[in-house]
């Protein structure tokens, strides 16, 4: 959606999507703060649990050095890392947004992630959606980012020692493959069909999907994540990028 707006809402083309949008919400304040509300007050209306940034203790942010972005057309959608499992997401995130944030080498201004998904279905406000994500490596503008607090690789995935040794776990029955819980699942798909009804979304991919992602990049969001993506993408009539 453009910066300047004063709407119900609108319509949209994409066949896939119109059921998403039909309801709508009423945005009559041409103001990017008042649309970062009213998505999460849509969440809430749905059912489901939104946890802003001061309720997991967020960082202060960097924010004299961060960049505004508004016009989204893309979703990026990453896993946790092959550290991390279901657990309890705050301390997820503090992690996340510490180890980002206090990198030696181009350290982040704010956790990379706009939004959070933990294994229960809850979601959690990770960067201000009013501010460019730092999340997919030279995709970043116009990209909301998503994060499934979860390892969802499977053994094959990777050739370093944490594969190495997940290889073999599994040779010997100790590793199990990973699973999207439904709960997740079934957030992940109510929480992009809100994203729909503020933003033109066309495009909707998986972190390694994304050109030229260095290092963990070129795993994220695992086998087990991407078949979601791949999922989601086909439910809402999306594109690969």
């Amino acid at each position: 959606m453009a910066a300047d707006y004063n709407i119900e809402h609108w319509t949209s083309t994409r066949s896939a999507a119109e059921d998403s949008r039909a309801s709508a919400i009423s945005i009559s304040v041409n103001n990017r703060a008042a649309t970062r509300q009213a998505i999460i007050n849509r969440v809430r209306q749905r059912g489901m649990n939104f946890v802003e940034r001061s309720d997991w203790a967020a960082h202060e942010n960097r924010s004299a050095r961060m960049t505004n972005d508004w016009d989204y057309s893309k979703i990026a959608i990453h896993h946790a890392g092959r550290r991390f499992s279901c657990g309890p997401a705050a301390l997820q995130l503090q992690e996340i947004q510490d180890m980002q944030m206090g990198k030696s080498v181009a350290p982040s201004d704010d956790i990379g992630y706009h939004y959070a998904l933990d294994c229960f279905g809850n979601i959690f406000e990770g960067r201000d959606i009013r501010f460019k994500g730092e999340n997919v490596h030279n995709y970043n503008t116009g990209v909301i980012g998503i994060v499934l607090l979860e390892n969802l690789t499977d053994s094959e995935e990777g050739s370093d020692r944490v594969a190495k040794v997940r290889k073999f776990l599994n040779t010997i029955g100790l590793n199990e493959r990973p699973q999207v819980p439904d709960k997740q699942k079934q957030s992940a798909h109510r929480f992009i069909d809100i994203l729909l009804e503020f933003f033109y979304i066309n495009t909707l991919g998986g972190h390694r999907e994304f050109p030229g992602q260095p290092g963990e990049g070129k795993i994220c969001p695992g086998n087990v994540g991407l078949s979601l993506v791949t999922e989601l993408r086909r439910s809402k009539g999306l594109s690969a990028p």
